[in-house]
């Protein structure tokens, strides 16, 4: 039986399911904890039967305090330690739960995980997809036709789906293969997002699902963190890194858990490029290139037009950029001639 995948923008707590699958990973984080209070202060669970330790579950009814009729809590390794191949044995293993409960859901929820701590999330989306497919060939009697990935975060979860549409529309077709160029922007102008994604389609920037074989290595990116950078990061970064095959990462400030830096020296450590915008001189931004540096990362530079830098970069590569069209398309171009893989 064929299983369809959707995106939706909302709140889990709130979009309709048979069951709705969360990790516990050794500790509760933005929707996981969100679900586990309601269910708690309605009495549905105590606090201590929700919290599976690795390779365990919990399953919860959630007796009308919740739209999703079931939470199905997934114990994983600690948050920071939940990668893309942990994702697709998650996927796997939550099918395989539900198989061994006798549970034959029709529609099943669930969150992308990731993003919030610095992960790709069309990579992360990719490898859920991939362990459930790989948990619906193993158990074939769980007859799911359905599943839902909730983003409460609007621009990512219309990134989502796209990528999810393309990759129904390359199951169908066979498309996704292709490389497609940047078109000329139009004279005097700026490419809108919605003609930048054009130039950057789903199959680019999604790309089919990576066979685990093949593991794909991440660029790091070192931004400010500011809404105003959100266009430049999603269309003249993102876009980009994606197309050149690699994952793209970066740690948000304002949704981050923890210990922020810690996280960041983490992956910047195992990238193979750093990008870095100097714009507005952030000092977040300056003390990521110095640790990269010290570690020996290469470093590609940003800037806006016009921008004084703090230090000498003319033996550095830097892209100045008057708009985002003209950002994707240099960084496209110095990304694919650079000599990493």
């Amino acid at each position: 039986m064929s299983i369809e995948f959707f995106v939706e923008c909302d709140d889990v707590a709130r979009v309709a399911s048979d069951v709705l699958l969360l990790k516990y990973a050794g500790g509760f984080y933005g929707a996981d904890r969100v679900v586990a209070e309601i269910l708690i202060a309605g009495g549905a669970s105590r606090e201590d039967d929700i919290r599976p330790e690795a390779g365990h579950y919990a399953l919860v009814e959630s007796r009308n305090l919740l739209a999703p009729k079931r939470v199905l809590f997934v114990g994983t390794k600690d948050l920071y330690d939940f990668s893309y191949d942990d994702m697709v044995v998650f996927a796997r293993k939550a099918i395989a739960i539900l198989s061994k409960e006798r549970i034959s859901p029709k529609s099943v929820t669930c969150t992308i995980h990731g993003p919030g701590y610095g992960l790709d999330p069309i990579e992360s989306l990719q490898s859920l997809i991939r362990g459930f497919r790989q948990g619906f060939d193993a158990h074939p009697t769980v007859g799911t036709e359905q599943i839902t990935f909730v983003e409460y975060n609007s621009r990512r979860a219309k990134l989502l789906e796209e990528t999810v549409y393309s990759i129904r529309i390359s199951a169908v077709t066979g498309a996704g293969t292709r490389r497609q160029q940047l078109s000329s922007p139009k004279a005097g102008g700026e490419l809108s997002g919605e003609e930048l994604l054009a130039n950057f389609p789903p199959e680019a920037t999604a790309a089919k699902e990576a066979p685990p074989s093949a593991p794909k290595g991440h660029i790091f990116v070192a931004m400010p963190f500011s809404e105003t950078f959100e266009d430049v990061y999603e269309f003249g970064i993102y876009a980009p890194v994606r197309k050149c095959g690699f994952i793209c990462e970066k740690v948000d400030e304002t949704s981050f858990t923890g210990d922020i830096m810690q996280r960041v020296r983490e992956r910047i450590e195992t990238a193979k490029l750093v990008i870095a915008d100097l714009t507005e001189s952030r000092p977040n931004v300056y003390l990521e290139v110095g640790y990269a540096w010290g570690k020996g990362v290469p470093v590609v530079f940003l800037a806006r037009k016009d921008e004084r830098l703090h230090f000498d970069v003319s033996t550095h590569r830097c892209i100045f950029y008057k708009n985002i069209t003209q950002l994707a398309r240099d960084l496209d171009k110095l990304i694919s001639n650079l000599p990493i893989s």
